[in-house]
């Protein structure tokens, strides 16, 4: 789905919601960075680690993108920074996926932004988790989202947003710079670190495997890719073979765990490994990181 350039860049209105992960708050946790700051990856692209998942950016003379939005305070911040660089208003603010420190953001970037973009479901889950009690009037939505594909010609770069089905949640989509050939994951990658399993959003590892599968074709060893999350801030940029190597962890957690239920443990048992064979190097951003990871694969593979 395509979307014209005119009638994209506009003034638009927006809707209110809530911030925090559903079930439990680990965003101080996973979100570990602090105030890093802007720094420009590739001419005119360039990343803001902050606090929360790291956020995009990209300049021109004919557009401003962001990617993803943080936290109120980080996105405060961020704007305060990015402003040395540009004084035009943000074009598009895209949302990788609807996870508070991805999102939250998007109530202090409203008054900076004319249009926010996001694959439908992203917003379909902003509003099932967050769009309910007495912080629903800080949550802000999409107004513009898209069913599984779209791009925008942005005169000297082209954007292009895929969705591939479930994998860290059920609305996840990447953003592909197409000319400057630098990818935003968001969470589909975390980077040396254990990911975060929403499986009330719909993460699914297997699903994981096969989004991974269908993007790695796509690019090549001269893609810098952009991840959400990193075991520390110099790894949240990187290459394809990062892909690979979050592929096949997913790969080796479900064949781990299913060895472990075929010999008969539970998954209390299965929690005592220390971790997932041939990826011991994996930190835990937060506490019970690793557990949480064999406790998806198990109730996945028992499902």
């Amino acid at each position: 789905m395509g979307i014209n350039r005119r009638s994209f860049i506009r003034s638009s209105s927006f809707l209110l919601g809530a911030v925090l992960y559903p079930g439990k708050n680990i965003l101080g946790t996973i979100s570990y960075f602090s105030f890093a700051g802007i720094k420009e990856i590739r001419p005119n692209i360039g990343i803001y680690t902050g606090r929360g998942g790291t956020i995009g950016w990209f300049i021109s003379d004919d557009a401003v993108v962001v990617i993803d939005s943080q936290f109120p305070d980080t996105a405060e911040h961020f704007v305060t920074e990015f402003k040395a660089k540009t004084d035009r208003r943000i074009d598009i603010l895209f949302n990788t996926h609807h996870h508070g420190d991805h999102t939250s953001g998007n109530y202090y970037l409203k008054d900076f932004v004319n249009d926010i973009v996001a694959y439908e479901n992203c917003v379909k889950l902003q509003k099932k988790f967050y769009g309910k009690g007495d912080k629903k009037e800080k949550q802000i939505y999409a107004n513009i989202t898209f069913n599984n594909e779209w791009e925008l010609d942005l005169g000297k770069e082209k954007m292009k947003a895929l969705h591939f089905g479930n994998a860290h949640t059920a609305g996840d989509a990447f953003l592909h710079f197409q000319n400057a050939n630098v990818v935003h994951m968001g969470d589909l990658v975390f980077n040396h670190a254990y990911p975060y399993m929403d499986r009330p959003a719909g993460c699914m590892i297997t699903g994981s495997i096969n989004y991974l599968e269908k993007v790695i074709p796509l690019f090549d060893k001269d893609t810098m890719f952009i991840y959400g999350h990193a075991s520390t801030d110099e790894f949240v940029t990187g290459s394809i073979k990062d892909l690979r190597t979050m592929k096949d962890y997913f790969s080796s957690l479900l064949e781990f765990v299913a060895k472990e239920i075929k010999a008969g443990k539970s998954l209390a048992g299965i929690h005592k490994a220390e971790s997932v064979p041939g990826f011991k190097n994996l930190k835990e951003r937060w506490d019970g990181a690793k557990n949480m990871n064999l406790k998806a694969a198990f109730e996945e593979l028992n499902s």
